[in-house]
């Protein structure tokens, strides 16, 4: 569940979570705020903060600023195929305040725009907006997961109309041949493979009585999920965006990109992984910067603590440091 997913929930629970100042408050029905969910609460309380203090400048735009101080050249950066922008916030916080960092939103997600089934669509988007509030550029950008083929495809299209495009970052994003069918087949055996492995190996050593209550409570949570999912357009709206970049991302046609390519990948095991992310050198023209993330870090994890902050050490020494006029833009 995303932090999204999760105060449309809190909504529906009537609970309501405000900001005062500098602090998120809340106030909820009585035995509502379980132990579990304030827990959720303390643990997704900066994603909480950015998510109420960007809900009124993001209106009407798929700009949604995270870190809107600062004179450098701005960073923008396109999320997974959930198309939650707030994936980023650890990644913007590490860099510092001087660093401007902004979320592509995916049409789709606000209730008034259709999600866009091809990622030349997306990108022209994000590209047209780009060009309206920072004319000239240069640009930099990034993209994580599947939201990479967004980035990698803007890359290409500012470049086709004349602009400066300094870096591009991919986090975690397969490369094009790893997205064939064959392979993603393969791919998704395997990982079932491996989460089934997983799961037994940690089952198999609690008490008998503690492995029933632990199966009892996950069918509890799958039917909660399949109940919301029912009721909660906003849910219905990201399925819309997850299931548009998926099948846009496998439909997507990459051609060689004129420039340089940084890749973040989780960790030096997951360059082995049938994800392929080395393969992008054949799609970069002027090289590939590669940089590896702990043993112990994963794709889901890579923007998350403690793995988060040494993606970031590493970005701050690939972004332009120098000031831009307007930098600050969208502020």
């Amino acid at each position: 569940m995303t932090t999204r997913d999760f105060l449309v929930e809190m909504k529906r629970l009537n609970v309501d979570i405000w900001m005062d100042g500098d602090r998120v408050r809340c106030s909820a029905p009585p035995t509502v705020l379980t132990p579990e969910r304030r827990g959720e609460l303390s643990r997704r309380r900066l994603e909480i903060e950015g998510l109420l203090r960007a809900a009124d400048r993001a209106a009407g735009t798929s700009v949604v600023p995270i870190e809107r101080g600062g004179s450098r050249l701005p960073f923008y950066a396109v999320p997974g195929h959930n198309g939650d922008v707030f994936c980023f916030l650890r990644l913007a916080r590490r860099l510092g305040p001087n660093q401007p960092f902004f979320g592509l939103q995916p049409p789709g997600l606000d209730g008034d725009s259709a999600a866009i089934e091809t990622i030349e669509g997306v990108a022209a988007r994000h590209v047209a907006e780009l060009i309206g509030t920072q004319p000239t550029g240069p640009f930099q950008l990034g993209g994580y997961c599947l939201g990479g083929y967004v980035a990698f495809e803007m890359a290409q299209q500012l470049r086709a109309i004349g602009r400066d495009v300094r870096t591009l970052v991919l986090f975690g994003t397969m490369s094009p041949p790893a997205l064939r069918p064959l392979n993603r087949a393969r791919a998704a055996v395997h990982g079932w493979t491996a989460d089934r492995i997983r799961g037994l190996r940690a089952v198999a050593v609690l008490p008998a009585g503690q492995r029933a209550r632990r199966l009892f409570e996950k069918l509890q949570r799958t039917a909660a999920s399949e109940e919301t999912r029912a009721r909660n357009d906003l849910v219905s709206r990201r399925e819309r965006v997850e299931e548009a970049t998926v099948g846009a991302a496998q439909k997507y046609r990459a051609k060689p990109y004129d420039g340089r390519i940084t890749l973040f990948v989780a960790s030096e095991a997951a360059t082995r992984s049938l994800d392929r992310p080395l393969e992008w050198s054949r799609y970069a023209g002027r090289g590939i910067d590669v940089f590896c993330g702990p043993d112990s870090c994963d794709g889901d994890s890579m923007l998350k603590e403690p793995s988060v902050g040494a993606f970031a050490q590493r970005l701050a020494c690939h972004l332009d440091t120098a000031g831009l006029r307007r930098a600050a833009a969208h502020r």
